[in-house]
């Protein structure tokens, strides 16, 4: 081969290379091919109770910092356990959750023994920050109001 043809096919390797080049990085993306963006529910994840404190008529009957519990909610689904009482009573639930304007709708389909009730839905209020949420759980019981409060922590 000479050197004329050698520079001849050089020049036309260069063109053909620059030419794919700046066609290829011109290809519009397929609208298919681009993922929408998925809106992450900020409850969403693994959450361990970090304090819990129990109130009546406003004064406080019980902190306790090493109770054990966990929340996990999952696509539209809540699972949550909780160690055994000191009566070897056990405590979960599992079903469905809805979180908007900072409440957590729980319909709890399955549940503990000691957690059966004519209630399954619980509407539970919270404040949140990127890694906790504090809960409080309000109910009636002879003229006394008690008030559980929960404070979790995320850990995923």
């Amino acid at each position: 081969m000479t050197k004329k043809n050698t520079f001849k096919n050089y020049i036309l390797f260069t063109f053909a290379g620059t030419f794919l080049l700046c066609t290829s990085c011109n290809t519009p993306i397929k609208d298919k091919e681009i993922a929408p963006p998925v809106d992450v529910d900020p409850i969403e994840g693994v959450w361990e109770l970090s304090h819990f404190y129990h109130l009546a008529n406003g004064d406080t009957l019980i902190t306790d910092t090493s109770k054990v519990q966990h929340k996990i909610y999952l696509d539209g689904y809540v699972i949550w356990n909780t160690s055994p009482a000191e009566d070897a009573s056990e405590w979960h639930g599992y079903g469905t959750y809805t979180f908007k304007n900072d409440t957590i709708t729980e319909v709890l389909t399955s549940m503990s023994y000691s957690m059966k009730s004519d209630i399954n839905t619980y509407i539970i209020p919270i404040e949140r920050t990127k890694n906790s949420y504090k809960q409080v759980n309000t109910y009636s019981h002879n003229d006394t109001v008690f008030h559980n409060i929960e404070i979790y922590k995320r850990i995923n």
